[in-house]
């Protein structure tokens, strides 16, 4: 299975009801027209076919929801195209994955395959860590590979000995309960004893103090000679099942 992009950022219309969409389509075997529906509340509603080599993309986010996810099959059922919500009071760009189907079938190999995607958080593209799971219920699910996604939220990352479908899961990490009297490092990162939805990053090496400090769910705080900052912790999101493409 491949991943592709099709991205499309805003370009200023002069027309009032009407926003044009400035698309780029990435896709190694392209097909000649691109089906687009779009599904409110769970409900399919208008529908539309794009050229591969269409540059714009028009539409009057003024008379949709909030809220709107692209999703569509090509009629052999080996290609599907999808896009998370699309929140048009925020967001700035609109992302549809092309999904190839046409990948090797369930088990085992000896090739070499891969995964890429794009991690967002809120909308924004994020640096997490990516964890690729084998969906083998009756062998047993295991780890392939571990990676992390790059500033802009990208990644691709590599597995072997593996055909079938996989599950990419991204996760912050959760770090270690705070411990008393410790020398930390900088960069480690501690949870409270007791969860509070944050974690915290040492920025200033240090060893903490014989008891835990009230964590702030902002700025920083000391414990001891150490220094912490808080950040919030999102839970693990999983993609798939979904088959990665082979590496030639």
């Amino acid at each position: 299975m491949t991943i592709q992009y099709l991205s499309c950022d805003i370009v200023e219309s002069p027309h009032i009801q009407w926003v044009d969409y400035a698309l780029t389509i990435v896709d190694d075997s392209p097909d000649d027209v691109i089906p687009i529906r779009a599904w409110i509340n769970n409900k399919a509603s208008f529908a539309a076919g794009v050229k591969s080599g269409a540059s714009v993309l028009r539409l009057a986010p003024a008379y949709l929801p909030q809220f709107v996810t692209f999703m569509a099959i090509k009629g052999d059922g080996q290609k599907v195209y999808f896009s998370r919500e699309i929140d048009f009071l925020s967001d700035v760009a609109i992302t549809i994955y092309a999904i190839d189907e046409t990948g090797s079938g369930p088990g085992g190999g000896g090739g070499q395959a891969h995964v890429a995607g794009t991690v967002t958080i809120e909308g924004a593209a994020a640096a997490r860590d990516i964890i690729v799971i084998s969906d083998d219920k009756a062998g047993g699910r295991k780890v392939l590979a571990e990676g992390a996604s790059a500033g802009d939220g990208s990644f691709d990352i590599n597995y072997t000995d593996w055909g079938g479908a996989v599950i990419a899961l991204s996760i912050d990490e959760y770090g270690i309960a705070f411990p008393s009297e410790t020398a930390l490092n900088s960069g480690e990162v501690v949870h409270p004893t007791t969860p509070n939805g944050y974690v915290y990053t040492v920025s200033q090496a240090g060893t903490t103090g014989t008891s835990e400090p009230a964590w702030p769910t902002s700025g920083t705080v000391q414990s001891g000679s150490a220094t912490f900052t808080a950040r919030r912790y999102y839970r693990p999101i999983a993609s798939g099942p979904l088959n990665g493409e082979l590496i030639p």
